[in-house]
Order: structure tokens, then C-alpha cells, then sequence
């Protein structure tokens, strides 16, 4: 589904209402005429493959690209494809705390100097606070189609946060049932160990990403990547939830009255 598509020239969106994929890549070459910074943004939910190929066809994307967004990927990337094109594949996050499980959504960012179209897949990728923050800040706007991707990262770096501080949360509770001597539940901290080891894998590669995109960003927009970089770190750098799961090793005692000597989830 096409959620949205708009143009954006000196800092402003041309139309409140969205506007069809012809229309605004019209728009967007006769805006560039005038500015250099104007571009388009199409944002698409589990898109169909009519969809998929109409954004093709209509913005000359590489098909390799459009076959790889349609994927579901295991850690996050960035990707040079012809006529400047980047694809930058991002995995948001949302704890399910009934479930004590952390689920995965996907959100694909095609940009170039005269677009940015994303596609999202799964939970957590809902992008509309991001484009409307966007939209507040006519002086980012105008630095181009990079400031949609600065957005984007921000919006998705800061739904890692709730995240960590729910797991985190059951981390406490599980320090306190390990430290007070009862039984500890290894199960769970087996489990716990896993999902905080498979948020590591997931969003760890964003680091280098990130770091990928700071070196071809306008210099306006650099403080803002390095603010996205700082938080990312702060909760995918080895300091993070992942070191503080408590291990169900030597002196920890699982629920059949038997030491556990190894942990599966280094």
C-alpha cells in the first residue's frame, strides 16, 4: 500500500494531500529545475508487486534493489546500486512483554539526490511522526533528501530505547531472583538471553551504517547523524542489555536441583 508520496522543495511540502506516483515525480523534475534539493518521498507498507514495479518503472530503480526490499533481511545495510542510488535496510524493534520476546519489523530506504522511497515490513516501522517532525524543520528539508533519511534513522534509533528499558526491566527482576538465593529461573533466563543476543545481532551492524552514511551527508545534517550514532551506541554497543543477563552457569541452580555449567548464549 502507498501510504503517502509528496514533494518537498525550499524546506516545504507542495501539497498536504498525497499525490500520485506520476504526478509528484513530475512535480519533483520541475521543482529540481528551480532547486537542487528538491525531492520526493513515497512511503509504502508491505507494498504489492504492482506497486512495487509501478515505483520502478517510475523512478528507474535497479531491479536487483526492488528484489532485495522485498526480502526480509537478518541484520541491517547499506547498499550502492547505479545513478547514485542507495539502498539502506533497517530492522525496527517492539518487546512483547506477555510474550518476553522481542519482535523484528524492516523498514527499506531507496535514496538519491531526487528521491527517498521506503518500504516497510513488520512491526514498529510506522513512519508518519517522522515525516511530520521532518516537516517542522523547513531548515533541515532543505539540506535534501538526506534530511528523510536522518529522520527516518532518528525515529527508528529512539524505538530501540523502550525496548532495551523493558528488557532491561525483566533483567532487574531476574538480578533479584539470582542474587536473593531461591531457585533461579534458568528457563527464562535462557530465553531472555536469546532475544536480548538476537537484538544484538540485529541492530549492531546499524553502528557501521551509520558511520557509512555520516561520510556523504550534507554538513548540515552531520551533528544530527552523530546525535543518531551516540544513542545507537548507547544501546548496541557492548555496554548495553546483552552484558547483563544474568548467566546460568557455575553456582546458579536450574529447577531439577542440577547445576547448569554451560551457557548457550556466550
Amino acid at each position: 500500500m502507498i501510504v503517502d508520496c509528496a514533494v518537498y522543495r525550499d524546506g516545504h511540502r507542495l501539497q498536504a494531500e498525497a499525490m500520485p506516483l506520476v504526478e509528484a515525480a513530475r512535480q519533483r523534475e520541475a521543482a529540481r529545475q528551480r532547486e537542487a534539493g528538491a525531492f520526493v518521498w513515497v512511503g509504502t507498507f508491505d507494498p504489492t508487486p504492482a506497486e512495487l514495479a509501478e515505483i520502478r518503472d517510475t523512478f528507474g530503480l535497479h531491479d536487483l534493489a526492488v528484489q532485495d526490499a522485498k526480502k526480509f533481511h537478518l541484520q541491517p545495510k547499506v547498499e550502492q546500486y547505479d545513478d547514485g542510488v542507495q539502498l539502506v535496510i533497517l530492522r525496527t524493534a517492539r518487546y512483547d512483554d506477555d510474550r518476553e520476546e522481542i519482535d523484528f519489523g524492516e523498514i527499506s530506504v531507496f535514496l538519491s539526490p531526487g528521491f527517498v522511497i521506503t518500504v516497510r515490513q513488520g512491526v514498529a516501522s510506522e513512519l508518519r511522526g517522522a515525516r511530520a517532525r521532518l516537516e517542522r524543520r523547513p531548515e533541515l528539508l532543505e539540506s535534501g533528501s538526506d534530511s528523510a533519511l536522518w529522520a527516518i534513522l532518528d525515529q527508528v534509533v529512539d524505538g530501540y530505547a523502550p525496548v532495551i528499558g523493558d528488557v532491561e526491566r525483566d533483567i532487574e527482576q531476574l538480578e533479584s531472583t539470582v542474587f536473593s538465593g531461591a531457585v533461579a529461573p534458568t528457563e527464562r533466563i535462557y530465553f531472555l538471553r536469546r532475544e536480548v543476543t538476537n537484538f544484538y545481532r540485529a541492530v549492531h551492524p546499524l553502528l557501521a551504517v551509520v558511520a557509512t552514511i555520516e561520510r556523504s551527508v550534507p554538513e548540515q545534517l552531520l551533528p544530527y547523524l552523530h546525535d543518531v550514532h551516540d544513542n545507537l551506541a548507547l544501546v548496541a554497543g557492548p555496554r548495553g542489555a546483552r552484558a547483563r543477563v544474568p548467566r546460568p552457569g557455575r553456582g546458579v541452580r536450574r529447577h531439577d536441583g542440577h547445576r547448569a555449567e554451560r551457557d548457550p548464549f556466550p
